[in-house]
């Protein structure tokens, strides 16, 4: 592999959508030599993007997250036109319900912040919740914010137009490749070692950067360079009912923190998720072969759970139907923030992973960042709190690993401090 002798070879491992984001960005800024994406499956983002909610909200109380998640917003908007790929971005907005006076206490500190942050919002009447999801029960809550522009997308849709951009701008993306290991000339990487199921043996990808976007395999992936990123996979619940046809069309996002639940529109009927205060931590390292998200049993009595949570305030979700239940995996880190940057005492070697829950939202701006680091030296942003070095030897402790992901994904809406909360909303 050999590209202009002034810009970098570039390898992504990993075809889920931070992948395929990084390399449509690596590719549209110019100077990024040759791309190429190493995807272990037949096809591009089918595990854990496809499970994704997909769900984009501009309420963060970090700015470098708000200003994260408005970028993806623009990009998504603007993505058709430029690209001619149609990423199927809804924008209803979103309303956030409050069951309790703490959380109203709540929401006005975060609207605090999204004020600072140009965030177009409202606390709403009952009237106007009854006209945006006629379905809510408004006795039940004790009011709600209403966010101008939040939207959500079908994130299996949005990958697959990042990666049509991207071959449209030169990028290769090789299916069926699963990375072996890796090569380095003392501490710079060289390449990368894949095999193919319908290969003659193992294949070295030269590259000067290698950008490793697996997700919860992550781990495994990087123990070929060894580092242990501090990541732990939690299973992910989530249903969609059969369609309703009273639901409108301008339908917002919906959520619940006091029920830990989520619910929008999709295909005609609701798509809705819980985090459960007893996730369940799934670690591919854990597994003998290879772990699909396919394998991964449906979480039929969660789902049960969450439908009666949130029946007394939409009553009509108990009565729907479930057509498909969604079974997957999210990687989370014990801070609840991503992690994201060069591997520490390793030139060249970058991790895009730990999505907590808030892949989607923040997929463009993730490649950008990690685009611009690359060929820049910059990302644009301060991202230190994000560093894959940051918990130092703590993150080869496994058990406290497990159970701090574990903690921050339970308390993820919790009143109480949960740090993904603190830092966005689940997406």
């Amino acid at each position: 592999m050999s590209g202009d002798a002034s810009s970098p070879d570039i390898v992504i491992v990993g075809g889920g959508i931070w992948g395929l984001s990084t390399a449509y960005h690596l590719a549209r800024s110019g100077n990024a030599g040759r791309v190429v994406v190493l995807e272990r499956n037949a096809k591009i983002a089918d595990e854990t993007t496809r499970q994704a909610a997909g769900q984009i909200g501009q309420l963060r109380s970090h700015p470098v997250m708000a200003r994260g998640v408005a970028y993806t917003l623009q990009l998504l908007t603007d993505f058709q036109e430029n690209t001619g790929h149609d990423p199927g971005i809804q924008t209803p907005g979103s309303l956030h319900l409050a069951l309790c006076r703490e959380r109203i206490a709540a929401f006005e500190k975060q609207v605090e912040a999204a004020t600072s942050q140009d965030i177009q919002f409202e606390f709403v009447s009952d009237k106007f919740i009854r006209q945006q999801a006629p379905s809510i029960d408004t006795s039940a809550i004790e009011g709600a914010i209403y966010v101008h522009g939040d939207g959500y997308v079908d994130a299996h849709q949005t990958a697959l137009a990042y990666g049509a951009a991207a071959r449209d701008l030169g990028v290769e993306i090789r299916l069926n490749a699963k990375v072996s290991g890796f090569r380095f000339n003392g501490d710079q990487i060289t390449g990368v070692q894949a095999g193919t199921a319908d290969g003659p043996g193992d294949k070295i990808y030269e590259a000067d950067h290698v950008v490793i976007t697996a997700g919860p395999w992550t781990a495994l992936v990087a123990q070929f360079v060894g580092f242990v990123p501090p990541v732990n996979g939690i299973r992910l619940q989530q249903a969609r009912t059969v369609a309703d046809p009273t639901l409108p069309a301008h339908h917002p996002v919906v959520r619940i923190p006091d029920r830990s639940c989520y619910l929008r529109p999709e295909k005609g009927g609701y798509l809705f998720g819980y985090f459960d205060s007893q996730p369940t931590a799934m670690d591919p390292r854990d597994h003998p072969g290879e772990l699909h998200t396919e394998q991964i049993e449906p979480p039929f009595e969660l789902i049960d759970e969450a439908r009666d949570l949130l029946s007394p305030i939409m009553p009509l979700l108990g009565q729907l139907a479930i057509e498909e239940f969604r079974q997957g995996m999210v990687s989370c880190t014990p801070d609840g923030w991503y992690v994201l940057g060069p591997v520490p005492e390793l030139k060249g070697v970058w991790l895009g992973t730990a999505c907590a829950a808030m892949g989607i939202a923040g997929s463009g701006a993730v490649g950008n960042w990690l685009s611009k680091w690359i060929v820049q030296g910059d990302p644009g942003e301060d991202l230190s709190m994000m560093a894959p070095g940051r918990f130092g030897a703590r993150a080869s402790e496994r058990n406290w690993i497990r159970q701090q992901c574990r903690q921050a994904c339970a308390n993820y809406y919790s009143l109480q401090g949960g740090a993904t909360y603190s830092v966005g909303t689940s997406d």
